[in-house]
Order: structure tokens, then sequence, then C-alpha cells
């Protein structure tokens, strides 16, 4: 009896050291993952701290372009230009730039409209500048996008495909010659109305002669 009063008392506390590793490595697991997805606060061992609610500028890269202007995000923007007294069928790029590097560039690839002129549907005057050429071959054809905008007449139609989806029409007014170093100027305020001019070179007459051409709105069609 008295063995195995000894014995006894053995045989019940294995189960219980049995136990508590079990539950000892099960805390560890569960501590273990709540860790990983940020469940755990610092304070417990005090080896981190909390993440900062707040990052500083210079912190960051930076971002954009200084030659960028703030996104226009309420206007309607020219996506295409047709003029079917010319054959004219072509997108339109809308870049948020006056840097006149940056702009070259873009138009190998088509008209562009100037960033500061009117948007659809505004009081103002839509600026839409393009290449012309008059080399009978050309590699890439926007460098004569705007080729024959000089023989338009009064009257002549010209619909601007907005991006949403609806389009503009304008009638032309007129279309003149001037020089670049003539110190010409081109109205952009409101108080003229709702006009669209477009503008391109005269390579005949010399770099910096400039046919301009303005129409005047009609209404949406």
């Amino acid at each position: 009896m008295e063995n195995e009063a000894k014995t006894l008392p053995a045989g019940r506390q294995a189960p219980k050291r049995v136990f508590f590793a079990a539950t000892l490595v099960m805390f560890f697991s569960v501590l273990s993952i709540a860790d990983s997805i940020g469940f755990v606060p610092c304070a417990i061992d005090g080896s981190c701290t909390a993440a900062p609610q707040t990052v500083a500028l210079s912190n960051l890269p930076q971002l954009g372009d200084s030659t960028a202007l703030a996104l226009k995000t309420t206007g309607v923007l020219p996506a295409r230009i047709t003029i079917g007294a010319i054959g004219l069928d072509l997108p339109v790029q809308n870049p948020y730039t006056r840097d006149i590097e940056k702009l070259d560039a873009l138009l190998p690839k088509g008209p562009v409209r100037y960033v500061d002129s009117a948007e659809l549907g505004r009081s103002g005057n839509m600026i839409i500048f393009a290449h012309s050429s008059q080399l009978p071959i050309v590699r890439n054809k926007m460098f004569q996008a705007f080729n024959n905008i000089h023989e338009l007449k009064a009257g002549d139609a010209i619909t601007l495909m907005g991006t949403d989806g609806k389009s503009y029409l304008y009638n032309v007014e007129s279309v003149t010659k001037t020089d670049v170093e003539a110190g010409t100027t081109i109205d952009l305020s409101p108080s003229i109305g709702t006009k669209l001019t477009l503008v391109t070179c005269d390579t005949l007459a010399g770099k910096s002669a400039r046919y301009i051409l303005e129409a005047q709105f009609v209404g949406v069609i």
C-alpha cells in the first residue's frame, strides 16, 4: 500500500505536465500568428515602437514634373477632331504642361490642345495646334496633320468629339496668316464667347510663319 501511495501521484502528474507543455506551445503559436498580423502591441517586450501615423514629405521621392499643371477634372476635353471639308479625322492629345520641349515631343503623335485654353462647352478659346508639311513624302503622317487648314472657308464645319462622348460643332469664321516674330497673341478670355482656334505652320513661308483659323461654337450635336 505504501509503494502504491507513492507511485499514484507520479502517475497523475504526468498528464499535467503534458497538458502544460501543450498549452505553452499553443500560447506561443497564437502569439506568433498575432504578431505576424500586427495584433501584438510593442509594449509586450519593449523591443519595437508603434508605426508612425504621418510621413514627412522630405521622406518621399519627387512626385511629378515641375512643369506639370494641376489636373483639371471638371471640364470636358477634346478626344478627336474631324473636318469633313479637308478629310481630317485625328485624335487630340491633352497634356498638362506648358513646356515647349515636351509639347514639341508630342506633336509627332498628332494635334495637341493647349492646357490653358478653354475646355469644351466652356466660355473662352480652345487652342489646338499641329504640324503641317509640304514635303511630298513624309514617313510620319502626323507631320501633315493640319496640312490643309488654310484651304477652309467661312462656314465650314469642325467637329470635336469630347471625352464625354458628345460632339461639339464649330463653324469656321476666318483663316489668317501671321508670323511668330510679329508678336501676335491669341485671346483666351471667357469674354470672347465660345471659340476654337487652330494653329499650324506655313512651311512655304518660313519656320516662324503660321496659319491661324478661328471658329465659333454652334452647339452640341
